[in-house]
Formats: structure tokens, C-alpha cells, sequence
């Protein structure tokens, strides 16, 4: 029978991932009782991931699961200009650990905007663009900080969701489909679809993938 700190713990990775500075009772138990915590969760078909240098955990479902379990964890494509979005962030954070900058990366919304309309001269409108921000802090990649509502955090959990290796693939052809997208008024020989692009994945590009509690 789990232990009431084992309990809480798995009750707070199956809501989210846990960072070690907002959640540090939860943090101790995932780092005290690694083991006991990947026993329990390898019964629900999940894996406990824990980066002990950022100090976060969260869970993934096993690749394979028993033909008729359910997966509690759901996994979705990111929005064409939510990925982008996720993409700048990244590459901004990587910019800030190389140049050894504080190491926190706070951002604005202002901020955010501007990047995206620098790659994205479209039609796109403030409110849309809030609702990119709003689904990266739904999942918990950037988080506002408190007393100020228009400034985020970006998380380094982000960093396990679009790798090196991520941005090096597909980081500049989702960037590049961007071009393609602002002239297609000018050409319609591009192989991305304008429409397509701003609603999914562009064509043979593949955009990071989110978990999430089911029901989250």
C-alpha cells in the first residue's frame, strides 16, 4: 500500500508535470521514492521522467500498452502557430544559456507578438495570438508570474518537448513554411496549404507533440 506522501505525489503527476520550485513537498517524495513511485505508475501504463539538473518530472505513456487499456495520458499535435510560437521560445532560451544569462527567460505578451508577427505578416490579430500563449500555459510550458498579468516565465520543461535534435530536424522547415504561406498569394506552387498550415501540421513536417491528462 502506497505511503500518503507516494499518494500525493502520483496525485500531482497525474495532473501535471511538477517542478521542484512550485511543488518542492511533491519533488522530495518523486526523488525519495523514484522506484516505489515507476512501480506504481507501470501498473496505470505509465513512465515516470524525471530531469534531475532542471528539477522537473512528468509522466509518459509506455509505447506499447495491453490491447484494451486506455491510455490516461493523451498526446496532441500543437497548433501550426502555437508550434511556432514553442519553437521561438526555445530557440530563445537556448540563446539565453549560451550567452549565461540569468536563469530564469521571462518574456512578455508584448514580446511574444512581436516574434510571432516577425515571422508572420498575416492577418493575425492580438486575440489570436493570446490564444497561443493561453495553450502554452495550459500546458504548462510558460506560467505568468504572479502580480503580473501580462509577463511569463518560460519553463524549461519545454526543452524536453522540442530537443536539440527537434529544432535541428524540423525547427527551420516549420519556420520556413511560414514564407511559403505569405506568398501564396504571389504563387501557388508551395507545398503547404495556407488554410492547412494555420489549423495543423504543414505537409512532411512533423510539429511537437503535447501530454496531457486525460479530461485535462
Amino acid at each position: 500500500m502506497a505511503t500518503p506522501e507516494i499518494s500525493i505525489a502520483l496525485a500531482h503527476l497525474l495532473r501535471g508535470p511538477i517542478h521542484a520550485e512550485d511543488q518542492p513537498a511533491a519533488w522530495t517524495t518523486i526523488s525519495t521514492f523514484t522506484k516505489q513511485l515507476r512501480d506504481h505508475l507501470d501498473v496505470l501504463g505509465l513512465r515516470l521522467v524525471i530531469d534531475d539538473t532542471e528539477r522537473y518530472a512528468y509522466l509518459r505513456a509506455h509505447d506499447e500498452l495491453p490491447d484494451g487499456m486506455p491510455r490516461l495520458i493523451r498526446r496532441h499535435t500543437l497548433t501550426f502557430s502555437s508550434s511556432v510560437l514553442l519553437v521561438m521560445l526555445r530557440q530563445q532560451l537556448a540563446t539565453a544559456e549560451s550567452d549565461g544569462q540569468m536563469p530564469r527567460l521571462v518574456i512578455t505578451g508584448t514580446d511574444m507578438v512581436e516574434m510571432l508577427r516577425l515571422y508572420r505578416h498575416d492577418d493575425l490579430t492580438r486575440d489570436q495570438i493570446n490564444g497561443d500563449i493561453s495553450v502554452l500555459d495550459k500546458l504548462g510550458y510558460i506560467r505568468t508570474l504572479r502580480g503580473q498579468d501580462d509577463t511569463w516565465e518560460v519553463r524549461r520543461i519545454i526543452k524536453a518537448i522540442v530537443t536539440g535534435e527537434w529544432i535541428n530536424t524540423y525547427g527551420q522547415e516549420l519556420l520556413a513554411a511560414i514564407t511559403a504561406i505569405e506568398g501564396k498569394d504571389e504563387s501557388n506552387d508551395h507545398g503547404v496549404d495556407g488554410d492547412d498550415a494555420r489549423d495543423g501540421a504543414p505537409a512532411d513536417a512533423a510539429l511537437p507533440e503535447a501530454s496531457a491528462p486525460k479530461g485535462a
